[in-house]
This record gives C-alpha cells, structure tokens and sequence, in this order.
C-alpha cells in the first residue's frame, strides 16, 4: 500500500492532544498549515467508552488518526495500578482502531512504547526483538496493552487493507510531561527532585535503581517531526522504533 499525499486541510483527529505528545504532534501540524485538526478533552470525548468514540467518529468521519492518548506512567504508577494500566489502554485501542476503520478513515498512525520490547532485549533494540523473551515485569501491564494496540493495527491491515501503522518511540521528555512525584516518568522524576533539593537547599538527591541500565532518551518535539514524516511518507506492515539508535549513559 503505496503512502498518498495529504492535504493540509484534511480532518485529523490527534486523540490525547493534551499528553506529552499529542501537544507536541499538534504543534508540529499546526507549523506545517495542516489546518483541520480534530481535539477533544477527555471531559468532551471519553476514548474507553465505545458508543462515544464511535458516535464521535461517525459524526465528524476524521481522514486521518493519530493515537497518542493512553494511560501512561512510571515504575510506582505501573506497580501499584496493574488493572488501570492495561484495561483502560486495551479500551482506548480497540474504540479508536476499530471506529477509524468502520468509518472510513484514510490512515492511523498508533503510538506505543519502548517497554514493549523484552527485558534483554539486544542494545540497541531492533525492531525485530518484539517477542522474542520476557517482559520487564514492573511494566508489562502497560506493555502487553501496547503490544495488542501493535498487532491491531496489523490485523486490520492483513484483513481489511486498512492503512494502519505504528511508531514507537524511546523515552520522551519536554513540554507538558507528567512531574508527579511518584507517578512520572524517569526523566521528570529527575527533574523534579534535582530542582526541588536545588530550591530547598538539599545537599543530595537519592535515585531508584542500580545506576547500571542505559538510557535513550528523545525531545518529544523530534518524535513529532518523526510521527509526521511517518504519517505522510511510511505504509507497512512492521511497527518502526524512532529514536536515535543508541543507548544512552548510565
């Protein structure tokens, strides 16, 4: 399935516009003069609830999809909230995959995780190590549901011929991150406590882990360049890692 040309006033419904990277991806296609971008809050459109995604999709039939909402979070959030984690994921999925396809969407780029790939997984991860070994169990709630979100867009495509892609990103940071003290992602987490001894005054900071495992990390402005280079130009079967290729420091 050859990629088509999009017109910049095409109907394009970034689901989770609010997130980390919705707002970025939003951004990005504003600077480029895509000028029908479709956004709702979760107040306006709740994704887990069927009858209203598919309501939302036949009333406004968007051209293109990007899904970028999702219940997101660290190690603390992935731990101690198992059942949120891969419920309310698998819901948002399977609503928004299934209503784009019944209702006649040209394209839907899906958005996953790095934590989809096995705990040993070979460094630098190829996107071949997809199933190939045991998850990392801290999070494998969270990536068990991304997986499924993986291997829906390939079902749809095998089946129905549907142009439905997916991207997956190493760790992100920037604007509009989560800076929860406990629920946050490594780098804001970071961030956080680096800033918070800074203003009090603290003379150390205590950091979870070993120090030992490597790090990737990615501006969240560069995945949306990459989210809409993928969106314009990439129709294929295989999920595609975007990221830099290397591993980071300890």
């Amino acid at each position: 399935m050859d990629p088509a040309p999009i017109d910049k006033s095409a109907t394009i419904f970034v689901a989770g516009h609010r997130g980390l990277v919705g707002s970025a991806v939003v951004r990005k296609l504003k600077s480029l003069c895509y000028t029908n971008l479709l956004l709702r809050t979760h107040a306006e459109l709740d994704l887990t609830s069927q009858s209203s995604v598919d309501a939302f999709f036949a009333s406004h039939k968007p051209h293109y999809v990007i899904l970028a909402a999702a219940k997101v979070g660290g190690i603390h959030a992935n731990n101690t909230y198992p059942a949120d984690f891969i419920t309310i994921n698998l819901q948002i999925q399977t609503n928004v995959i299934s209503s784009a396809f019944k209702h006649n969407t040209r394209k839907l780029l899906f958005l996953g995780s790095s934590c989809i790939y096995p705990k040993f997984a070979p460094q630098p991860i190829p996107e071949s190590a997809l199933l190939t070994g045991p998850l990392e169990p801290t999070n494998e709630w969270y990536a068990i549901a991304k997986i499924s979100g993986i291997k829906m867009c390939q079902a749809f495509r095998i089946q129905h011929s549907f142009d439905a892609i997916s991207a997956m990103p190493t760790n992100l940071y920037g604007p509009n991150d989560n800076f929860h003290p406990e629920n946050s992602h490594v780098l804001p987490a970071l961030l956080r406590r680096f800033h918070e001894a800074k203003v009090n005054n603290v003379e150390k900071v205590i950091v979870w882990g070993s120090g030992m495992p490597l790090r990737e990390f990615l501006h969240v402005d560069d995945l949306a360049d990459a989210v809409v280079f993928l969106l314009e130009n990439y129709s294929d079967m295989e999920h595609v890692n975007v990221g830099s290729g290397e591993g980071g420091n300890h």
